[in-house]
C-alpha cells in the first residue's frame, strides 16, 4: 500500500497516489507553517496544551465542521512550546508521529489512565489497561533522517489498539531541542490521533425504490455474528498480524506484501463481504510501480474482460486484478491488465469524471459467457434520478478500518450508508475549508454523489478507491427473476473518513454510462440485463 496522504491534507482522495521524494520536503515545510498558523492562539508556552478528544471525534461542534479535532488529533499540530496532551476514552487506536526539519530531536510519549474513568470501568479493566499503556508509551523515539527527503526527520510509532474501555491521557515531550529553527520558525510538528474504534453499522435496505430502513437479515449465507478469535487478542498491532498476509503468491520478490490485520471486519463500520454474488465482481487492484505490484485500490468487474476503477489511481498496464473465489477458505484468481483507459476530461484538481476502465489479458472468473442466458451479477446504473436522496447504498472495498491507521488492508468489506441530497452535500462542504478555498469547490452535483451517515462510523476509505456504490434490483430473464446489483457510484474522494456529518463522495455513474459503453464495446446497463 502506498504511502497515506500527507498530515497536512485535508480533502483527498480515498487511494493512494504515487509521488516523487522531491516534493515531500516542499509539503512537509508548508505543513509546519499551516501548523504553527493554525494551532498559534491554542498553544502556550508556559503549560501543556491539554484537549479532548471526545468533543470532536464523538460530536461536532459548529466551529469544526470538517471533523479536524484538537491539534494533533486528525492533523498536526505545532510541536515547539511543550508538551502536548490529548485526553480518549477507549476501546480506540493510537499512533504518535513527530516531524522536524531540526535534526538531533527526540520523542517521549507517555500513555496513562486519567483520573477520571467511565462508570462501566472495572479494576479489573485498569489493570489490564495500566499494563498495556506502559507497553506501548515511547521513550527516546529519535527522529531519524526520512529516507529520500533531505533535511526532514521523522519518528513514527506504530499503530495499536488499545481495546480497555478506560479513560487514557497521552502526553508528548519533544526531547533535545525546542523544535524552533536557526530562523527563529516552529519547524517541528505533532501528530497523536486517538480514534474510537467504530460500532459495527446498521444493515439496510439498499434495494432501488426501497425504504433505506434498517433490516435484520445477514449479508449473504456466510455472515457471521461474533467476531474471528483474532480479535479477541488484548493489544494486537500492524507487526502483530504481519504474518497474515494475503494472498500467498504475494510473497515473491516481484510483490509487496501488505499487512492485513484481520481485528476487526469492515472498511470503517462495515462487515466482511459475504455475499456470494458481490464477491464475483468486487476486486481488489494491485498497482504496478517501477515494476513491483502494490495494494492500490479498489474495482468492479463489469463486464467479461473490464474492471471499473477510479481514474486518480493511476492503475498501470501491467498492473494486477485480484478476483476473490466464491468461498471465504479458497484462494482467488488474479489477472493481468492489459489496457486503461481513463475518462478523457478527468480532473485531479476537482475529482471531476473520475473513473477509468481496466481491460484484462483472461476472462473475469465466474463472469457469465457472452451468450449464456444468465444476467451479469452487476451492471451500470444510467437513470438520472437514481439515485433517490436519502436511500441506502452499499459501499463495498479493501481499505483500512478507520482513518490515519493502516489498519485491515486487503480484506474485503462492506458498509451500508444513506445518499445525501445534493443541496445539502454542497452545504456540508461549502463550509469546509482548504487551502484552495471551501471543499464545495470539488463537489459537482451533476458528476458525484454524496453518501454517509449523520452521526459518522460509516463510510468509504484509503484503499477502497475506484470501489462502487451500489444498490440492488431484480431482473428477469429466461422466466427466472433474480437479484442484480446496480453500481450508482465509483469511491472518489471525501474530508477524511467516516467524521459526523461529513459524506463520502463518489463518481456519479448515470453520467458516465454512455462512455462505459463505448470503452466496452458492449452495454452495461440494467437494460441490457433486462434484454
Amino acid at each position: 500500500m502506498d504511502a497515506s496522504p500527507h498530515l497536512a491534507a485535508r480533502a483527498v482522495t480515498r487511494g493512494h497516489r504515487p509521488r516523487a521524494a522531491a516534493v515531500a520536503a516542499a509539503v512537509v515545510v508548508a505543513a509546519f507553517a499551516a501548523a504553527a498558523s493554525a494551532t498559534a492562539t491554542v498553544l502556550g508556552a508556559s503549560a501543556p496544551a491539554t484537549f479532548n478528544s471526545l468533543d470532536s471525534l464523538d460530536r461536532q461542534v459548529p466551529d469544526d465542521p470538517a471533523g479536524a479535532g484538537p491539534p494533533g488529533s486528525r492533523g498536526p499540530t505545532s510541536f515547539c512550546n511543550g508538551p502536548v496532551s490529548i485526553t480518549a476514552t477507549c476501546p480506540c487506536y493510537w499512533r504518535v508521529q513527530a516531524e522536524s526539519l531540526v535534526s538531533g530531536l527526540s520523542l517521549d510519549a507517555a500513555l496513562v489512565l486519567a483520573e477520571t474513568q467511565p462508570p462501566e470501568t472495572t479494576e479489573e479493566d485498569l489493570e489490564a489497561a495500566a499494563v498495556t499503556l506502559a507497553s506501548l508509551s515511547v521513550s527516546g523515539g529519535v527522529l531519524a533522517p526520512l529516507q529520500d527527503t533531505e533535511g526532514v526527520f521523522l519518528f513514527r510509532s506504530r499503530a495499536s489498539i488499545i481495546r480497555h474501555p478506560v479513560t487514557v491521557v497521552a502526553t508528548a515531550t519533544l526531547q533535545g531541542g525546542t523544535g524552533v529553527g536557526d530562523n527563529g520558525a516552529c519547524e517541528t510538528i505533532l501528530f497523536m490521533p486517538f480514534r474510537p474504534v467504530e460500532a459495527t453499522c446498521a444493515v439496510r435496505d439498499i434495494s432501488i425504490g426501497g425504504s433505506g430502513s434498517r433490516v435484520a437479515t445477514a449479508r449473504g449465507p456466510a455472515a457471521v455474528t461474533e467476531e474471528p478469535p483474532a480479535a479477541l487478542a488484548a493489544d494486537l498491532t500492524e507487526a502483530d498480524v504481519d504474518d497474515r498476509r494475503e494472498p500467498r503468491w504475494m510473497r515473491d520478490d516481484k510483490f509487496e506484501s501488505a499487512q492485513v490485520s484481520r481485528v476487526f471486519g469492515r472498511i470503517v463500520g462495515g462487515t466482511p463481504l459475504t455475499d456470494p454474488e458481490a464477491r464475483r465482481w468486487v476486486v481488489k487492484i494491485y498497482a504496478n510501480r517501477d515494476d513491483r505490484l502494490r495494494l492500490s485500490c479498489t474495482g468492479s468487474a463489469i463486464g467479461l474482460r473490464h474492471v471499473l476503477t477510479a481514474a486518480h489511481c493511476e492503475i498501470t498496464v501491467g498492473s494486477v486484478v485480484g478476483f476473490l473465489s466464491s468461498s471465504r477458505s479458497e484462494a482467488g484468481t488474479n489477472v493481468t491488465v492489459v489496457a486503461v483507459t481513463g475518462h478523457p476530461d478527468y480532473d485531479e484538481g476537482t475529482n471531476e469524471n473520475d473513473v477509468a476502465v481496466l481491460g484484462l489479458a483472461d476472462d473475469a472468473p465466474g463472469w457469465p459467457a457472452a451468450d449464456a442466458e444468465e444476467p451479469p451479477p452487476v451492471v451500470i446504473n444510467r437513470d438520472a434520478v437514481v439515485p433517490a436522496d436519502n436511500s441506502a447504498a452499499r459501499a463495498s472495498g479493501y481499505g483500512v478500518i478507520t482513518e490515519g491507521y493502516g489498519f485491515g488492508v486487503g480484506v474485503a468489506r462492506s458498509v451500508d450508508t444513506l445518499v445525501v441530497p445534493p443541496d445539502l452535500c454542497e452545504d456540508i462542504y461549502g463550509g469546509i475549508e482548504t487551502p484552495n478555498g471551501p471543499a464545495s469547490e470539488g463537489h459537482a452535483p451533476a458528476l458525484m454523489i454524496c453518501a454517509g451517515i449523520p452521526s459518522g462510523g460509516c463510510d468509504s476509505c484509503q484503499g477502497d478507491s475506484g470501489g462502487p456504490l451500489y444498490q440492488t434490483t431484480t431482473v428477469t430473464t429466461g422466466g427466472v427473476t433474480s437479484t442484480v446489483s446496480v453500481i450508482i457510484g465509483v469511491t472518489s474522494w471525501g474530508v477524511g473518513c467516516a467524521r459526523p456529518r461529513v459524506p463520502g463522495v463518489y463518481a456519479r455513474m448515470s453520467a458516465y454510462a454512455e462512455w462505459l459503453d463505448g470503452v466496452i464495446g458492449a452495454p452495461t446497463s440494467m437494460r441490457a440485463a433486462v434484454a
